[in-house]
């Protein structure tokens, strides 16, 4: 994790000096007020922290889209559902270890999935609103389907035997249960297995297809089979109902879509055109136009009235099994299948928009994404870095949850994407340099001859530290010049991290069982440099002032507290220490049985999060060095890599892909983008909480800093007082006053409560980038941060 996003006072005086005289009675006071400040319970962890969805998708197996258009449900691999927005991509809820074959109900408020526990098959009804089960019943998929008044539920029957398989048969038939009482009312009996389902608009007749490639047409109120419709030579893997219920379209792995006329129990038309199987049909709105996707990784638009293909969409890179119109008919959606295709070899995204008028692609979202090796939230919490495939680097946009930008082509290995402290910079590691990316262009603004990676900034951006395979080299950013190398561990050093004043670089040794101490070793960075102008920059340096021995194991991230005062280590050991940087003391062995791949503290300190087997987050309270919650990962392989958003609302974690956790509030919570206005949100980082009651009057970080245009300023009042914020430039002048007027004692940290400025001067003008200077009074309490203004 990166130690660049907390901010303190810096000392004047060196590391060196300060290990030798006893901790400062300041330092001591402010790791007391820490300690003492209101803990997260681990109630509060679990009952607020939400699975929001992932970045990306790994392997798919199924797509649905919501009879209203507005969501899209992905079934994965993993056997999670991911619930997302039609139009944008933006995830919107995650359901772990859900199951498969998502079917949504008309009104789009409930998701239907067919799931099995080893023992019993069912189907499982979420609420997607509230996000809990809202019922279950027995059957299975693939075939699941909701009567269009949403009181009836159509699936394959569950019946298992002595063994737990399903009774010989029992496939064969379709079960139509009351989803309000949860009790099955039909069982309507046939010769092959099921394989899809259809209700009518009117919910009176239900179709059901199988695998000898014959539909049937059921009367719901009756019971009765009403006809057979053969004619497919093949499983019949998609059917849809006009919206007049007039015709019934029907895709099957023969390669062919087919018309009926449900009236006469007739076929209408033959859709010939496809060259492997058709697994999605649909209608427009109006009925004159069918889409059909298939394994062909086509789509076309039929002509419902002559029969004749009109368009033929490509553009996927796998079978496409999903097609819907949007509620207006001027949009079509397709998504594709994945299959066992490698992520590393699926460039585009898996699901498309179209213009039905142009037929042009107007959007795309859901790129790939399989795994992870590190991660960096941008600054302003906008962005999120990843490294994925060999030679890839991908910035993902946090409001929508898509791919915003591949920075790096399959060239060369790249790994560690950091950003700088201000945003301007993103650094990535690789086999042959270090490469520092513009943000502004996404092109190269400097290479660093060095192999090796896990670059880390210092707080205030100006220093580079890289590791290499036996040194660590610290490099000026602005000149990419290099300013010292540093003896690496015999093994090297797969983590090094920067205190929040910048004065010490600690690095981790990565040894290995059996091979030297495992030691952290702490750098003073003023002294360091002064060695090396006498030295030579290109002469490694062994001029650590401490080492902290204890680790049996690798040690795999650092990570220093926001106030500097512990440092966090986590191992290949199972164990997460915590030092006390000024004394060097091991305060606490934080024993699980997951390693610690990964490790952040909250922006308050008050809470460390880790990362281990299994992709399982362990939420430690840094007070009394106690477990307090658990967020479970999909418990496969290893979770690598974690990130904290700047505002500590949520968390990106490796678990088979990114997982996206929201999380509680921390007290230095800063307000994610919002519109200027307040009317929207464009993160999903929110959770509504309150935050912990205030014990003292404080002016809180910015939020985001640097700004454009807007930002928002959060503050905390011990008392009842009158409050005005004053917005100064660097000559002292005045810029904006702002008159929050009387508010009473406690937090004002959330974009609702905090001061907000736009970035515009008394006159209502934008003002220019620069420093500037935020003065708080409130009371008889002067208070003053520096912001910065970037465009």
């Amino acid at each position: 994790m990166r130690s660049h996003r907390h901010r303190v006072t810096t000392s004047t005086s060196t590391p060196t000096e300060r290990a030798t005289r006893a901790i400062r009675p300041l330092s001591l006071a402010l790791l007391l007020v820490a300690l003492a400040a209101p803990l997260v319970t681990a109630q509060a962890v679990t009952t607020h922290a939400k699975s929001i969805g992932r970045l990306g998708f790994d392997t798919i197996s199924s797509i649905v889209h919501s009879p209203t258009g507005a969501l899209i449900a992905v079934a994965t691999a993993w056997s999670d559902i991911q619930v997302i927005d039609a139009a944008t991509g933006r995830p919107v809820i995650l359901f772990p270890s859900a199951g498969s074959a998502p079917a949504f109900s008309p009104d789009g408020r409930t998701l239907a999935i067919s799931s099995y526990d080893g023992v019993t098959r069912y189907i499982v009804l979420l609420d997607i609103e509230s996000r809990l089960e809202a019922g279950r019943v027995e059957g299975w998929g693939p075939a699941i389907a909701f009567s269009p008044d949403g009181t009836l539920l159509a699936c394959r029957p569950a019946e298992a035997d002595a063994d737990g398989g399903l009774t010989p048969g029992s496939q064969y038939d379709v079960a139509v249960w009351d989803v309000a009482a949860l009790a099955r009312v039909a069982t309507l009996p046939g010769e092959v297995s099921i394989t899809s389902l259809a209700f009518s608009p009117d919910g009176a007749t239900l179709a059901s297809g199988g695998r000898d490639g014959v539909i049937k047409l059921w009367d719901v109120p009756t019971r009765a089979e009403i006809a057979d419709l053969p004619g497919h030579t093949d499983d019949v893997r998609a059917l849809a109902f006009s919206p007049d219920g007039r015709l019934l379209a029907s895709g099957s792995e023969d390669g062919t879509a087919r018309l009926w006329d449900v009236a006469t129990a007739l076929e209408t038309a033959t859709l010939t055109g496809h060259m492997a199987t058709v697994r999605a049909v649909a209608f427009s709105p109006d009925g004159q136009t069918l889409a059909t996707g298939s394994d062909d990784y086509t789509a076309m638009l039929w002509d419902t009235t002559s029969g004749r293909v009109t368009a033929t969409l490509t553009g996927h890179e796998g079978r496409v099994i999903m097609v819907a119109f949007g509620p207006d008919g001027r949009t079509l959606v397709s998504g594709r299948h994945s299959g066992s295709s490698a992520v590393s070899d699926l460039t585009e995204d898996a699901i498309r928009l179209w213009d039905v008028g142009s037929l042009q692609p107007t959007g795309s979202f859901g790129g790939p994404l399989g795994s992870a090796g590190s991660l960096d939230f941008s600054p302003d919490g906008r962005s999120l870095a990843t490294s994925g495939g060999p030679g890839e680097i991908v910035v993902w946009d946090v409001a929508s949850g898509s791919r915003a930008v591949t920075v790096a082509g399959r060239v060369d290995h790249v790994w560690s994407p950091t950003f700088s402290p201000d945003g301007s910079l993103l650094a990535t590691g690789g086999r042959t340099a270090v490469t520092l990316w513009d943000v502004a262009t996404w092109s190269p603004a400097a290479t660093l001859p060095e192999l090796g990676g896990h670059p880390t900034f210092t707080p205030n951006g100006a220093i580079l530290a890289t590791v290499g395979e036996k040194n660590i080299t610290l490099w000026d950013v602005a000149l990419a010049k290099r300013l010292a190398t540093l003896t690496a561990h015999a093994d090297g050093s797969r983590s090094v991290a920067f205190s929040p004043d910048g004065a010490i670089l600690a690095s981790g040794a990565s040894n290995g069982p059996g091979r030297p101490p495992n030691e952290i070793w702490l750098w003073d960075v003023a002294h360091v440099i002064a060695t090396a102008r006498v030295q030579g920059t290109d002469v490694p340096l062994s001029v650590e002032f401490a080492r902290l021995p204890g680790h049996t194991d690798l040690v795999h991230d650092l990570e220093f507290s926001p106030d500097g005062t512990i440092l966090a280590s986590g191992g290949r050991d199972l164990v997460t220490k915590l030092w006390d940087v000024a004394t060097r003391d091991q305060i606490a062995n934080l024993e699980t049985i997951h390693r610690s791949r990964a490790i952040a503290f909250s922006p308050d300190g008050r809470t460390l999060y880790s990362i281990g087997n299994g992709g399982n987050v362990t939420l430690w309270d840094v007070a009394t060095h106690t477990e307090i919650a658990m967020l479970p990962g999909r418990g496969r392989g290893f979770g690598t890599t974690m990130a904290l958003s700047p505002d500590g609302t949520l968390l990106a974690a490796h678990d088979s892909g990114i997982r996206l956790w929201g999380l509680p509030a921390s007290s230095v919570e800063g307000p994610t983008a919002v519109d200027p206005r307040g009317k929207a949100e464009s993160t999903w980082a929110r959770v509504k909480q309150g935050a912990p009651p205030s014990r003292e009057t404080a002016l809180l970080p910015n939020y985001p800093n640097p700004f454009n245009p807007e930002t928002w300023i959060p503050f905390d009042l011990q008392d009842a007082a009158d409050v005005r914020i004053t917005v100064h430039d660097v000559d002292g002048r005045v810029v904006r006053s702002l008159d929050v007027g009387h508010r009473p004692a406690g937090t004002y940290r959330t974009r609702d409560r905090a001061a907000h400025w736009d970035g515009r001067d008394e006159h209502g003008e934008n003002v220019s980038s620069g420093v500037y200077f935020v003065e708080m009074l409130a009371g008889d309490r002067r208070i003053t941060r520096r912001v910065a203004l970037r465009k």
